[in-house]
């Protein structure tokens, strides 16, 4: 039954609802353990547990007025948060949710939750949870993720979701940019090399992986199953990481460089030293390269400036964006062209590019008519 293991058995007593003389038929019920390879154990306990109970005539349906009610103080104390806790823990964790991704996705949101319930004695939930989502900042994506989260361990009791929490969970637009992406200009790329390679700490393999980035504009995670060609004298990077999002999945896809105005076509003889250092390792080998890139980053931006500074507000996913502008502002290519070099769907490139592509021809042709008029 969609995520959930159901046992479905004509041995089943009549449920409440029904007629204790009911005729025998096929019922089912859903099993508390979650599926999954890690919980196949478990789900077999279960269910043989509950054959047993059956064949002793002593299994009774589970009773939905069990719930709590909705104004007990004592679900909202820390003690029943973290028993609640728990159960979602169990209930998401297998095939769906790894142990990383709940330590990062939700455990951090839950133990607010856990905190705050302990700082006084709450007769209402609407209180609680409004108080606990104003730990983060209004329309961030933390507030959204600690919304969502605390709302499904909500849903996994049976509570009702109160409207004042809704309301407090934002959309997350009101920190964007209204140009739209910050990308890397040709200058900062400059002094960012040029940091890289006056670097004690980075490695020639360190500088390898930053000239991939830039010149192939791929996502920090793609180095993994990475490889460089050279086809027709040109240097093509041959993608293998595939990615899968809401909104949509991209496959393996062939790259040819696209370097910054001014570098040479061979991007700095990047393929003898791709072959010569590879890219490091330990970058490819964590669960996040970007994260190793934004650390390497955060401590370039600090280090002093060779020409000019970089901004703060600078990432590494940065250079991708430089890259989408130079396909369609030197090369010319159309988006859905510069979409599928990039691994995304003509409607993604729109829109996270899209203000960035249409600034430039709006104000020309605005100069333009002033001139006629």
């Amino acid at each position: 039954m969609r995520d959930r293991l159901r046992v479905v058995s004509a041995e089943l007593p009549p449920r409440p609802d029904e007629p204790g003389n009911a005729p025998p038929k096929r019922r089912a019920v859903t099993l508390s353990t979650p599926p999954g390879p890690a919980t196949a154990a478990a789900a077999l306990a279960e269910a043989c547990a509950l054959f047993d109970a059956v064949r002793a005539s002593n299994w009774r349906w589970p009773d939905p007025s069990a719930v709590p009610a909705v104004g007990d103080a004592e679900r909202l104390a820390p003690v029943g948060l973290e028993r609640l806790k728990n159960q979602l823990q169990s209930a998401v964790m297998g095939e769906k949710v790894s142990p990383s991704t709940w330590q990062r996705m939700y455990a951090p949101f839950l133990a607010r939750l856990i905190a705050v319930a302990g700082e006084q004695q709450w007769a209402d939930a609407a209180e609680l949870l409004t108080a606990v989502l104003r730990q983060w900042e209004p329309n961030s994506r933390a507030r959204q993720m600690a919304h969502d989260r605390i709302r499904q361990a909500w849903r996994l009791a049976g509570w009702p979701w109160p409207s004042e929490a809704a309301l407090m969970r934002g959309n997350g637009k009101a920190a964007a940019d209204p140009e739209g992406v910050r990308p890397f200009t040709d200058p900062e790329i400059q002094e960012l090399r040029s940091r890289l390679q006056r670097s004690r700490k980075l490695t020639p393999a360190d500088l390898v992986a930053w000239d991939l980035l830039i010149c192939f504009g791929l996502r920090p995670v793609e180095l993994q199953g990475l490889n460089l060609l050279q086809v027709d004298g040109q240097l093509v990077a041959q993608v293998t990481r595939q990615k899968r999002s809401s909104k949509g999945s991209s496959g393996a896809r062939q790259v040819p460089a696209v370097p910054p105005d001014g570098w040479p076509n061979d991007c700095f003889e990047l393929m003898a030293r791709w072959k010569l250092h590879g890219v490091p390792a330990g970058m490819v080998a964590a669960r996040s390269p970007g994260e190793v890139l934004a650390q390497q980053l955060a401590r370039l931006k600090v280090s002093k400036p060779l020409s000019i500074g970089l901004p703060a507000e600078l990432t590494p996913y940065g250079l991708r964006h430089g890259f989408a502008l130079r396909l369609a502002q030197q090369l010319g290519l159309h988006v859905r062209e510069s979409a599928a070099l990039m691994g995304h769907s003509p409607q993604v490139h729109l829109q996270t590019y899209g203000r960035r592509l249409d600034q430039p021809g709006l104000l020309a042709k605005v100069r333009q008519l002033q001139t006629q008029s």
